[in-house]
């Protein structure tokens, strides 16, 4: 029974792919996609959760309504408002029994079981499109500050609850990654700095290429733009594998990394006459250490990605046969093992919008304004 809750190839064309092209993705097999989901919990606004899950369940904030919530999501479907806010953009982070969130530039600590809410002392500190980072005691992320009159780069000391250090960079999609050491950010106009996490030093700069995003694994900084795919040295910024494409038309998300794979989700021209209004959007994961492409897959524009090392998670776009003869486009989401195959896939009633959670038994979904969970 569902339960429900309502809460108020870019064409592989000779000289148009890559530089460094691996072995190209297996053909999908044709499944039915599973329809009913174990549970379904409707929201007011968007939900966005946080990477990390709770015990038992997710965090969820609704974004992009001026009645938005914070709340905890089980994995049995059951629901606990944990507090009212309005216009949370950014995912909230979670940190010791407590989410960070930010709501109308007050960053505030939220107890998991809603005893509780303290207000940090961060001044208006409108957060980024992306989540921060939360490394031992310190949380770094990037936002809007009242105080620099632009978007910024920031270490918060979670014991002290207050700022430590703020530098001026970025704009609200500049990404963020660290290391315990290290912070390192990119910003969309193509610049990549990194910083000492204790006292915000820069430690080195360069730039990439437009549309910069990043992600951090061991001793590689991995930065996907526009003209391609480059792994930076984490010490010193220089370059330790680069691919090249002229034919990248946006980068989509933030990369992710898992075992010796990087995956980008990378909008790209599909014909000569590169315009913005006929590309073709692909999930690509090449190789950690060289850069080589180990296949890749249609998904849709826009799509939340969930990258672990049992699987990942997107949205993808097929063209069905109706009952009256004609084709239309469906949503889906699916789930693919490490290697590219497509294990299985679920119809979507609408776009998804949220990072999908992958466990060992179900997948958790959110589409529109609603999470709900499949079996696997």
């Amino acid at each position: 029974m569902v339960g429900r809750s309502s809460r108020r190839g870019f064409l592989r064309i000779s000289g148009l792919g890559l530089s460094i092209l691996g072995s190209g993705c297996s053909a999908l097999q044709a499944q039915s996609p599973r329809q009913d989901p174990r549970w379904s919990v409707e929201f007011d606004g968007t939900p966005a959760r946080a990477t990390t899950l709770s015990d038992g369940g997710l965090v969820i904030a609704t974004t992009f309504t001026p009645d938005g919530e914070l709340g905890h999501l089980r994995f049995s479907g059951e629901y606990q408002r944990l507090a009212e806010l309005i216009q949370v953009k950014t995912p909230p982070v979670v940190y010791d029994h407590r989410a960070l969130v930010e709501s109308e530039g007050i960053v505030r600590t939220v107890a998991l079981d809603g005893s509780s809410q303290t207000r940090l002392r961060t001044g208006y500190l409108a957060l980024g499109h992306y989540a921060p980072v939360v490394l031992g005691s310190s949380m770094f992320g990037v936002g809007y500050s009242d105080e620099f009159g632009k978007y910024v780069v920031f270490a918060l000391d979670l014991t002290a609850e207050r700022i430590r250090w703020i530098r001026p960079f970025g704009t609200a999609r500049a990404s963020i990654a660290a290391d315990g050491e290290r912070v390192f950010a990119a910003s969309p106009s193509g610049v990549v700095r990194a910083y000492r996490a204790d006292d915000g030093g820069t430690l080195w700069r360069c730039e990439i290429g437009k549309g910069a995003r990043l992600a951090h694994r061991g001793d590689s900084v991995l930065v996907a733009t526009r003209g391609g795919m480059t792994a930076l040295d984490a010490a010193d910024g220089s370059i330790r594998w680069q691919t090249e494409s002229s034919w990248i038309a946006s980068v989509d998300t933030v990369p992710a990394v898992a075992d010796s794979t990087v995956y980008a989700v990378l909008s790209l021209y599909s014909n000569h006459h590169r315009t913005v209004f006929e590309t073709e959007t692909y999930l690509i994961a090449f190789h950690l250490d060289t850069g080589a492409e180990r296949w890749r897959t249609r998904v849709s524009y826009g799509t939340p990605l969930t990258v672990t090392e049992d699987g990942i998670v997107a949205e993808t776009m097929e063209k069905v046969e109706t009952d009256r003869g004609n084709r239309e486009f469906r949503k889906n989401l699916s789930v693919f093992a490490t290697g590219g195959k497509r294990l299985t896939k679920y119809d979507l009633p609408d776009r998804a919008t949220m990072r999908p959670v992958l466990l060992d038994d179900a997948v958790i979904a959110g589409y529109g304004k609603t999470v709900a969970a499949y079996d696997r």
